[in-house]
């Protein structure tokens, strides 16, 4: 199992590599062409958003790999030690559950959208809304190991360090 998910998590960030160095790369000769060589790219800004939203939805996913995605977890902070599992497991399985929906209607409208072409490039709209159900997959497949072993006891939850005022004035930061 370790096995598939350290392929998971390399083909997850490979995917957002290319991505990242694609749109940068896009949005730079863009930047070039218009104020050098006074022209500017029909495709350069299509293509930029159609990488900006990929790379959304496959860093959602390096968020819930890492455990590091928004949580509205200040309730349980405040609760005692033994109810603060209870409340993070409903919590994961609220998420599991939204992006199962999130799937199934991303794929729904990915469907519906196939055959509107965008001007620019010519090509599907179904390629920018793609990115929502193949991220909220990634997304999904790690929310559910988390569950699985927040569940099972296998790995304690990482806490989140949320820096006060008092934290910040003994660092020095303010």
């Amino acid at each position: 199992m370790k096995l598939l998910f350290r392929i998971l998590d390399r083909i997850l960030e490979a995917a957002i590599l290319i991505t990242l160095a694609s749109m940068s790369g896009v949005v730079a000769a863009n930047v070039f062409c218009r104020f050098v060589l006074d022209f500017s790219l029909s495709w350069g800004d299509e293509v930029a958003m159609i990488l900006m939203v990929w790379l959304t939805f496959l860093g959602a996913a390096v968020g819930m790999r890492d455990k590091t995605n928004y949580a509205f977890d200040f309730l349980a902070r405040l609760l005692p030690d033994g109810a603060k599992r209870p409340v993070r497991l409903f919590s994961e399985l609220v998420c599991i559950i939204m992006t199962t929906g999130i799937i199934f209607w991303g794929t729904k409208v990915t469907i519906e959208f196939r055959n509107w072409v965008m001007p620019a490039t010519e090509v599907s709209r179904a390629l920018v809304y793609m990115a929502c159900p193949i991220g909220c997959l990634f997304v999904l497949i790690y929310a559910l190991r988390n569950f699985i072993r927040d569940f099972s006891g296998i790995q304690k939850p990482r806490e989140k360090k949320i820096m006060t005022m008092e934290i910040a004035e003994e660092k020095s930061l303010i």
